[in-house]
């Protein structure tokens, strides 16, 4: 009966609504009397309230779904500057107005703070991408000079024999995720050149468990949990509950809980569990000649001479792992994704690594590759990870006529400026050579963020792209596994092809061992 009245039988599924000038009435259900008069003046108005409502836990949904889509959809209804807000978090403003961008993405610390969102559901409150003002300013020069380009070259060879290992395992001639072994790849160099874990059964736990708390740290459960209360306690009663794996030994067999949150807690402590054995060992051995990050943490000072204390370096320890995983696995599945969508651009970008590494493989020479580090770079404008850089703003500020009140949080979308047409000639094509010799001005081209807040590693992930999409090119056919239709997914902290990019890999005939390129 109620299907008789259109859309209202969502709002009453046991009674009709009457609405009138004078109101709404309920009426019993099972009258069978005709739909009643109404006021659309009214309904109109009942509908914008349910949808306000219901609109947070409605763009959580689709945004997980489809990120991409749903911000070009919010664009097309409401222009370059919109409000946005997600269940669990606090609502933000989305701002596409080149200006109001450049404005946001240059802020000093005076003028706005950084804001973490949903992020603090899974980093602890000293690590650097939640610091602001002098504390950010301190640890930003500490840990800088072990990301320095020539410090970060030095890894190359590294990251190329570890890229090489996990090629040769590789699935041939049926279509799998390219994700998994982007992943693979990404994480062994992180326990390598950041954590300097050699290869061995604490190094694989570690892998092992990090991918786990990944998936699960961002899962329907801490999605629940932190709607429910805020990311930040979600995240206080996870640490609270992971101290039971924290304090057996690391040696000892570990069994995590299958309870729900407990399971997540119990994997968060055993990852904290290892690298505190690994931070112990170090420090008793010494970290002299050692070439890794975090022998290079441990031994660096603070402005004040203090060293970090042993929380403070596990949290920055933490935030390398997790933000230097997800995030660089994806890009390069979004890298060749736009490349395979580009036969051209796939056809030149591999002659010029069989030109420019013809006598062998050379991880030195990967800057020689102008036009695959051009695509690399198209594909971030196109496909970011992150769709955005959120703000608090300190001071009033006004975008596209749009007063924003002290304490706004305003997010720079990252994803919807990288396609701006006010900025970019057709901004929807994949086009290399737009990135060829230099890269666009910062506040338009920013997948690695800007500023004070500019991502530490940016200069350690874009080599190691480089490094991984040479030998991947150089040893493989790649084709997209048929019928899959490809769109954005939101993983974790990122934005990533879905399903992990299903392809097919055949080995090159021309690549018969990993030395030849």
């Amino acid at each position: 009966m109620i299907g008789s009245c259109g859309s209202l039988g969502a709002l009453a599924p046991a009674a009709r609504v009457n609405a009138s000038a004078g109101g709404l009435t309920r009426v019993r259900a099972g009258d069978d009397g005709p739909c009643p008069s109404y006021n659309p003046p009214v309904l109109r108005s009942v509908r914008k309230n349910l949808r306000d409502r219901l609109s947070p836990v409605t763009n959580l949904v689709n945004f997980a779904r489809d990120p991409y889509a749903l911000l070009e959809a919010l664009q097309r209804e409401h222009g370059d500057v919109f409000d946005f807000a997600l269940a669990g978090q606090e609502p933000v403003v989305v701002c596409a107005d080149p200006e109001g961008v450049r404005e946001l993405v240059t802020a000093s610390y005076e003028t706005a703070s950084r804001y973490a969102g949903g992020v603090a559901v899974f980093v602890d409150p000293l690590s650097l991408i939640l610091l602001d003002d002098e504390p950010h300013r301190s640890h930003r020069k500490l840990l800088g000079p072990n990301f320095r380009v020539d410090v970060v070259r030095a890894f190359g060879p590294t990251m190329a024999e570890i890229t090489d290992k996990s090629l040769d395992k590789a699935s041939l001639g049926e279509a799998k995720p390219l994700l998994g072994l982007m992943q693979d790849i990404t994480m062994r160099v992180i326990l390598r050149c950041l954590l300097g874990v050699d290869d061995g059964p604490r190094s694989e736990e570690l892998r092992i468990l990090v991918v786990e708390y990944m998936k699960m740290v961002f899962g329907p459960e801490m999605a629940a949990f932190g709607a429910l209360t805020s990311p930040h306690r979600a995240r206080a009663a996870i640490v609270a509950m992971s101290q039971r794996a924290q304090k057996r030994p690391v040696d000892a067999p570990f069994t995590p809980s299958k309870l729900p949150y407990l399971r997540i807690a119990d994997r968060l402590g055993r990852i904290e569990a290892i690298l505190n054995a690994e931070i112990a060992e170090r420090r008793a051995a010494g970290v002299e000649g050692r070439t890794d990050v975090l022998s290079k943490m441990i031994a660096a000072r603070l402005a004040d001479g203090e060293a970090l204390s042993h929380r403070d370096l596990l949290a920055q320890l933490l935030i390398l792992i997790i933000g230097g995983y997800e995030t660089t696995s994806l890009t390069l599945c979004w890298a060749i994704y736009a490349l395979l969508r580009n036969p051209e651009a796939l056809k030149a970008a591999r002659a010029e690594v069989d030109e420019v590494m013809g006598e062998g493989f050379d991880d030195s020479r990967v800057r020689d590759l102008k036009y695959l580090n051009a695509a690399t770079y198209e594909s971030m404008r196109l496909y970011p990870i992150a769709v955005g850089i959120s703000r608090q703003i300190r001071e009033p500020m006004t975008v596209a006529g749009r007063e924003l009140p002290v304490g706004t949080i305003v997010m720079a979308n990252i994803y919807l400026t990288q396609r701006h047409p006010d900025l970019w000639e057709d901004p929807t094509v994949f086009r290399p050579e737009r990135m060829m010799g230099k890269r666009p001005p910062p506040h338009l081209f920013l997948p690695f963020g800007v500023g004070v807040w500019r991502c530490l590693g940016a200069a350690f992930a874009e080599h190691e792209m480089r490094i991984v999409l040479a030998r991947l090119l150089a040893r493989f056919d790649i084709e997209a596994a048929p019928g899959v239709e490809i769109r954005s997914e939101q993983r974790s902290i990122a934005a990533g092809p879905i399903g992990g990019l299903p392809v097919i890999l055949r080995r090159r005939a021309r690549s018969a061992t990993p030395s030849a390129a």
